[in-house]
């Protein structure tokens, strides 16, 4: 599982750190070679997914079942297959981000790393704030659905 906030920078060699908290939950031997790195399918989103091999063995089964139901499935398959490729972790926990995904997620320099509970998003700062900057408002009324017996502001406090 994914959680959290983390700022990094990204190298001369597109290379990005994973974040030992999330490190921390890659238990698999497979999932520690490294990740599928996915342009965001939701329209107008221009962040990047990471998912382990066994996070990406679940998304093409999704992914495999709707082509099922898509009027051209091979055309379905490439557009998601298209933009993804695999990148390896080094022995640094670093991941080089290829060039035509940094293009599309806008990325240079710091960038913030967002856990996603199974997966990881890799943000243009100032594009992830400009699209959470109404979640709060936006999610209220689920937190109350989830956890009937919270009220509004009872999140933070302990």
């Amino acid at each position: 599982m994914f959680a959290g906030e983390f700022k990094h920078s990204i190298d001369a060699k597109n290379r990005i750190v994973i974040p030992s908290k999330f490190r921390a939950f890659i238990t698999d031997a497979e999932d520690r070679k490294g990740f599928f790195i996915l342009a965001s399918p939701v329209p107008g989103e221009h962040c990047l997914r990471l998912y382990t091999r066994s996070g990406w063995e679940l998304v093409t089964r999704t992914l495999m079942g709707g082509a099922d139901k898509a009027k051209d499935p091979a055309r379905y398959l490439r557009f998601f297959a298209s933009r993804a490729e695999f990148g390896g972790v080094d022995a640094q926990s670093r991941l080089v981000i290829p060039q035509k995904l940094i293009g599309y997620a806008g990325l240079k320099g710091d960038v913030l790393m967002v856990g996603n509970v199974m997966w990881i998003e890799v943000w243009n700062v100032d594009e992830y704030r400009a699209a959470t900057e109404s979640l709060d408002e936006e999610i209220g009324d689920r937190v109350r659905s989830l956890w009937p017996g919270l009220q509004a502001g009872d999140a933070g406090r302990g």
